[in-house]
C-alpha cells in the first residue's frame, strides 16, 4: 500500500508550545496564537502528515509511519489517532473540556479541540503533558476515509456495442456504445476501527470512449440497442460512426476503450468529504469494414 503525504491547514490554531499540565495545574496563558489565514507560510499552518491510509485498530504495529518512517499503529487505545505533528489525537475528556471552557478557549464548528499525545511509540517515552489543537476533522476519520476509498471495488466497464463486438462494424453506419447496466451503479466500502466508522462511495458519472480511430466520445452509460431498431438510426446519446475500414490497424482491428469516471465521497464521524475521482477502464478489439466488403452466404 503506497504512502501518501497530506498537508493539513487549520484556519486558526493554538501555537504548539501551549500544553495542558493537568486539570489542577492550569497554565497562565495561551502562548502566541497563530492565524493561518493571515500567515499561511507559518510552519504551524502547513503540517505534513504521512500515513498509509489504513488502520489496524489496535495497539500493535500498524500501517501508518512515524517521523522517521517506522511503522506505527494508526490508532492507540487511550491516545487516539495518528495525525498532526506525528502525535496521536483524541477528543478531550470531561476535565480537559472543563479546563478549556473555564479559560474561554473556544472554537466554533466545524473546528473542535483535540488532545494530542506525542512521543516515541517504540521506547514508550511519551510527553507527560498533552497538546491542545483545533482541527476540523478527526484524524481517525481522515485515515479511515483513505482506507475506505482504497477498499472500493470499482468494476471495469462491460462494453456493449451494436453491431456486437464479435461482428464487424460498418463504415458510415452508426455504432451504438453503452455500458452493461449491471456495472452502472454506486459501490461502497466501510472502514472501522477505534470506535469510528467511515463509508466511502463511488458513483459513476461519465464514460470516456476512445474509438480506436483517433476519436473520443464522452457520455453517460449509453442506451442499449433494441432489436428491430433501424441500423441507420444512431444512438440517442452515445454512439460513433467510423469513416474508414480498420485494415491498417494492428491485426486489422481497432481497440475500443471505455473509461468510467467515478465520483468519490465519504461520510463518517459526524462529517463528510470528497476525494479525487477514480477511473476504471476496459478495452475490446473491433473490426471495421466498408459495406462493399460484406458478402452474404
Amino acid at each position: 500500500m503506497s504512502t501518501e503525504v497530506r498537508t493539513a491547514v487549520v484556519a486558526v490554531v493554538l501555537a504548539a508550545a501551549f500544553v495542558l499540565g493537568n486539570a489542577t495545574a492550569a497554565r497562565a496563558d495561551l502562548g502566541d496564537p497563530v492565524n493561518c489565514i493571515e500567515d499561511p507560510t507559518n510552519p504551524v499552518c502547513a503540517v505534513e502528515v504521512e500515513t498509509s491510509g489504513s488502520s489496524d485498530g489496535g495497539g500493535g504495529a500498524g500501517t501508518c509511519h512515524d517521523v522517521v518512517e517506522r511503522p506505527v499503529p494508526c490508532y492507540i487505545e487511550g491516545k487516539g489517532w495518528l495525525g498532526e505533528f506525528y502525535c496521536w489525537w483524541r477528543t478531550p475528556n470531561v476535565e480537559e473540556a472543563a479546563f478549556l471552557d473555564e479559560r474561554g478557549y473556544v472554537v466554533e464548528p466545524p473546528e473542535y479541540w483535540y488532545v494530542g499525545t506525542c512521543g516515541d511509540y517504540y521506547t514508550g517515552e511519551w510527553t507527560t503533558e498533552p497538546y491542545f489543537y483545533a482541527m476540523t476533522v478527526n484524524p481517525g476519520v481522515t485515515l479511515l476515509a483513505q482506507r475506505a476509498v482504497e477498499m472500493l471495488e470499482l468494476p471495469a466497464p462491460r462494453i456493449e456495442l451494436n453491431p456486437s463486438g464479435s461482428a464487424p462494424q460498418v463504415a458510415f453506419v452508426p455504432t451504438w456504445l453503452w455500458i452493461d447496466p449491471v456495472v452502472w451503479g454506486s459501490r461502497s466500502a466501510m472502514a472501522s476501527a477505534g470506535g469510528l466508522s467511515v463509508t466511502a462511495t463511488g458513483v459513476p458519472v461519465q464514460v470516456v470512449w476512445s474509438t480506436g480511430d483517433g476519436q473520443t466520445v464522452v457520455c453517460g452509460p449509453g442506451t442499449p440497442w433494441v432489436s428491430g431498431t433501424d441500423p441507420a438510426a444512431g444512438s440517442p446519446d452515445c454512439g460513433h460512426t467510423y469513416t474508414s475500414a480498420s485494415r491498417s490497424a494492428p491485426g486489422g482491428r481497432l481497440a475500443v476503450t471505455a473509461s468510467i469516471t467515478w465520483r468519490v465521497s465519504w461520510v463518517g464521524g459526524g462529517t463528510s468529504g470528497t476525494e479525487p475521482a477514480l477511473t476504471s477502464t476496459a478495452s475490446v478489439p473491433v473490426l471495421v469494414v466498408e459495406s462493399s466488403a460484406l458478402t452474404t452466404g
